[in-house]
């Protein structure tokens, strides 16, 4: 059975990032510290790195919002994390609480191992089309742009060496451009839907977005963020798309 002691600021932190998936993920699959897994409409990948905070620990937790719930009850708390083949266990000085693992044919979020990862996505340096800093303000307006405006993905326009961000509710009666003159390493014209879900997840100081053009007509999409020593990655596809005359 593996055992990690985490204090009150790392137990947050755990809460924190596994808060990410309460909403897009029904489960979770931790192995050996790492979670990738796919989110439930199979949009993006999440990859995150938890060993700073539970290193060589595996953790499977079914109907994972409801769990988390649970788990705040430990908040400010040292807390004890035991992993083995048949239960987790939290505890602290007063008391602990058991979650049996569920079966892995039964959970919807599966562990996605390295090699079957690369598989999915190769990414080549010679195929990245844009790498852009979001700064924590324009990621805090975008998740108020995406709530206020209820979209499901923000749209970015490639106009000839530059690109933006824009955002356009379904009725088209209102309408942002958020960030602009975003510098491309091709020249292009065409624009690309992005889910919203990257841009608005909770995560400290800045995010990094990197499109790479690995198709004719297809981008790959990386999000680099992060909460406290942990890191963030999600990835996604989207669709190139040229404008209509």
């Amino acid at each position: 059975m593996a055992e990690v002691n985490l204090d009150n600021t790392k137990f947050s932190d755990l809460l924190r990032v596994l808060s990410l998936l309460k909403d897009i993920c029904n489960d979770c699959e931790i192995r050996s510290g790492i979670l990738r897994q796919r989110s439930n409409d199979k949009a993006n990948i999440f990859e995150i790195d938890l060993r700073p905070l539970i290193p060589n620990v595996d953790i499977l937790i079914s109907n994972l919002k409801q769990k988390l719930d649970l788990l705040r009850c430990f908040v400010g708390q040292e807390v004890k994390i035991e992993s083995g083949e048949q239960e987790v266990c939290f505890s602290d000085q007063l008391s602990v609480m058991k979650f049996v693992n569920p079966r892995l044919d039964f959970m919807d979020n599966k562990f996605i191992s390295e090699d079957e990862f690369q598989r999915i996505f190769t990414l080549r340096e010679e195929d990245l089309l844009l790498d852009f800093e979001i700064k924590s303000m324009v990621s805090e307006r975008m998740k108020i742009i995406a709530q206020g405006f209820n979209i499901v993905s923000f749209q970015v326009l490639l106009e000839g060496d530059f690109s933006s961000i824009v955002a356009t509710t379904t009725s088209k009666d209102q309408s942002a451009k958020i960030v602009s003159e975003i510098p491309l390493n091709h020249s292009m014209d065409c624009y690309s839907n992005l889910v919203v879900t990257p841009f608005v997840i909770d995560h400290d100081q800045n995010m990094n977005l990197k499109m790479y053009n690995v198709q004719e007509t297809i981008c790959v999409n990386k999000f680099a963020a992060s909460i406290g020593n942990v890191n963030i990655n999600i990835y996604g596809r989207s669709q190139l798309v040229e404008e209509k005359e």
